[in-house]
């Protein structure tokens, strides 16, 4: 009687077992798609403003937030997800995504509880803004906007320099430290395409000086 007895207490408990772990999987099914969507939005928001596509980058950057709040409102329900590595990565997309808006449209940028993500992925977005601020630098270049350039390689610089202090953040955020050296191979480049820049611009001025006289 006690085996029966135990036999069907085993089966009740790996009945609840199996619901409790099916629920998990259709969280994890759910955020392994919305993950994807919101690095899809982020990029494509990303690339609109590159191309000074405003309205449809606008578009996209809010999509992203969209389905950044519902891996949220998942990840609320089951915090073990958190473990799923594209959920990391999806907010990090976005806070590259997010402050890259921010930057070129002047204005403050979001803290991390504003973005409601990770302090891992706020870390890791800020790098990889650095790049995309670098490309962005070079493009005012391409369109004589030495200026500018300057404006955005200071930012750049600044960024880098926040990131020096971080000593802690090396052990606890994988692949910070490699994102901080390559942060600083970025930020020596522009540096010398802005010092090319500046003296093509001098010399440029001299000539049309010359010519003037």
């Amino acid at each position: 009687m006690n085996n029966m007895a135990n036999s069907t207490n085993f089966q009740n408990l790996a009945s609840e077992i199996e619901k409790r772990l099916l629920i998990k999987d259709e969280i994890r099914e759910s955020l392994l798609k919305l993950s994807r969507q919101t690095i899809k939005f982020a990029g494509q928001s990303i690339e609109g403003f590159h191309r000074n596509n405003w309205e449809e980058a606008e578009k996209k950057l809010d999509q992203a937030k969209n389905t950044l709040n519902k891996i949220n409102n998942f990840l609320k329900e089951d915090q073990t997800a958190h473990n799923i590595g594209i959920v990391g990565v999806a907010m990090q997309e976005y806070v590259e995504a997010r402050l890259f808006y921010e930057v070129i449209s002047d204005k403050g940028l979001s803290e991390v509880s504003d973005l409601e993500v990770t302090d891992q992925a706020y870390l890791l977005g800020i790098a990889d803004l650095i790049g995309e601020l670098r490309r962005y630098s070079l493009e005012q270049l391409v369109e004589g906007n030495v200026d500018k350039a300057k404006h955005y390689y200071n930012l750049m610089k600044e960024l880098y320099g926040t990131f020096l202090q971080i000593d802690y953040g090396k052990n606890l955020v994988s692949d910070l430290r490699r994102k901080k050296d390559t942060a600083r191979v970025l930020v020596e480049r522009t540096l010398s395409d802005l010092f090319v820049a500046q003296q093509s611009r001098s010399l440029k001025e001299k000539l049309q000086e010359n010519n003037s006289n």
